[in-house]
């Protein structure tokens, strides 16, 4: 059982730790903290945090750092979602102003903007679609050899995908194809040879990935420390592997806020970042707003920006529904 002081000690320790990135000692924590206590109570109860294994020694000071298990108490027990400024809601506001009739717009949007806030990686993962979601598909004759497939969803979302054939496809037979894709659809007769070339044309029509990199999460990191890290930033496929690993570790509903350490997903190079998540929802189906940055991170304002933010493209997906009716 953690006491009221220990608390009120490890909170003010961790709280420096993530503003500075430097160890706080027991005479500067009484007085930046002006905590009723004598420094040497204080440094008994750091001993007593030490031995729980909230905070550790570093080798370069007597100072103590949090530990990933101090971070997880502090942000279960002790954070305070802080409030967004004026300035920051009235910036939130107006990316949502705008009208606009496409999913993917608020997304990409939305990804910009939680990444500017936080100065972290800003990632946004669009709902996978099911194959009896698509209204309609437009085969768009290149050459003899290759075709667009343009796929319009029944959410009005649209999917572009190159297709290319292992024989000859002349316009002529690729528009005939694409009458009979869209009259199969339209009667929804999924024969064998819809059911093909749906499944063709749907290794594509996963949920976009909207990715906003941002350089400060790299700020005073050496090269060899940044490499593997880099590795999977800046590869979507890895970035949406990691958010899905995420939220099978730790599930949660929508308008929740969860951090994940990057450890705790075992994955080699993310060992010193974290992943701030949460959930919003399209057509009944879940996506993912969240950000990606340096574990010690502002993580009372990055939850309150993730938060406000998710609730915003809640509202701006309700419009998108109510314009199409």
């Amino acid at each position: 059982m953690v006491s009221e002081r220990e608390k009120l000690v490890l909170g003010a320790i961790i709280d420096f730790y993530l503003l500075s990135g430097e160890t706080i000692g027991s005479r500067t924590l009484v007085k930046k903290y002006n905590i009723d206590l004598s420094s040497a109570t204080i440094r008994n109860v750091m001993s007593d945090l030490e031995d729980m294994g909230f905070i550790a020694k570093t080798h370069t000071s007597s100072g103590r750092i949090p530990t990933d298990k101090g971070y997880r108490f502090y942000l279960e027990e002790l954070l305070r979602i802080e409030k967004l400024s004026r300035d920051e809601l009235n910036r939130i506001n107006a990316t949502y102003e705008f009208k606009v009739r496409e999913i993917e717009a608020i997304l990409k949007k939305t990804s910009t903007l939680v990444s500017k806030l936080t100065n972290c990686i800003g990632v946004v993962i669009e709902p996978t679609h099911r194959k009896e979601e698509i209204r309609k598909v437009e085969l768009i004759h290149i050459d003899n050899y290759m075709a667009l497939a343009v796929i319009v969803m029944e959410n009005r979302s649209v999917k572009t995908k190159k297709i290319y054939f292992d024989n000859p496809c002349s316009e002529v037979e690729l528009f005939e194809l694409t009458k009979k894709i869209n009259s199969e659809l339209k009667e929804k007769k999924i024969n064998e040879e819809l059911e093909l070339i749906l499944n063709n044309l749907y290794d594509e029509v996963e949920g976009q990935l909207f990715l906003e990199s941002s350089a400060e999460i790299f700020k005073n990191k050496e090269i060899d420390e940044i490499s593997d890290a880099l590795g999977i930033f800046s590869n979507k496929a890895k970035m949406r592997e990691v958010f899905e690993n995420a939220v099978k570790f730790k599930p949660l509903k929508n308008g929740e806020v969860n951090v994940i350490f990057g450890d705790e997903l075992d994955m080699r190079g993310l060992e010193n970042y974290s992943f701030v998540y949460s959930m919003y929802n399209f057509d009944g189906s879940p996506g993912i707003i969240g950000v990606v940055g340096p574990k010690r991170m502002a993580y009372s304002k990055t939850i309150g920006v993730i938060k406000h933010i998710t609730e915003e493209v809640n509202k701006a997906i309700k419009l998108i529904g109510c314009k199409g009716e």
